[in-house]
């Protein structure tokens, strides 16, 4: 029976970061690892855990002031680092996705690709483009409150 070797680094493995962002800038990267690692479980049970034993130990020597402080200034910091950290990497992953789209866009033929970078056009191209598709959602016989007439009917 031939031997199977075993991945002892498998669930690291499966969660480190480094090669999707190793072409990024520094501060990208740092940016995405800090969101990337603090999303994942043991994380949140190691704070949850820490949080548990300052409670606990907190009630043993009675909240000194200085505790109450630090703790408030510590989660006021936390908390505006990670708004930042979320902000960056979600943005990122919304761009990325809109190029995908638009790419998408230019790859069918019978797609209209005038609204390929339509995230960058002004308030009344985005109104018309939207006015547009209400007029052709109306024109198909779709509206907000059924599905489209060929799914009804396939079901029906």
């Amino acid at each position: 029976m031939p031997e199977v070797k075993q991945d002892r680094s498998g669930w690291w493995r499966r969660y480190r970061v480094v090669p999707r962002v190793e072409q990024r800038t520094v501060g990208s990267r740092w940016l995405y690892r800090a969101d990337h690692y603090s999303s994942l479980p043991v994380v949140a049970g190691v704070a949850g855990a820490v949080l548990i034993s300052a409670f606990i130990v907190g009630i043993v020597l009675r909240f000194p002031n200085g505790w109450i402080v630090a703790f408030e200034s510590t989660t006021s910091a936390v908390t505006l680092a990670m708004v930042f950290v979320i902000q960056h990497t979600q943005s990122r992953e919304q761009a990325a996705t809109q190029r995908k789209l638009d790419e998408l866009l230019r790859a069918l033929p019978e797609a209209r690709t005038g609204l390929i970078m339509l995230e960058e056009a002004s308030e009344e191209t985005m109104k018309m483009v939207e006015e547009g598709q209400r007029d052709l959602k109306r024109q198909t016989g779709v509206d907000d409150h059924s599905r489209a007439p060929d799914v009804v009917a396939r079901r029906g």
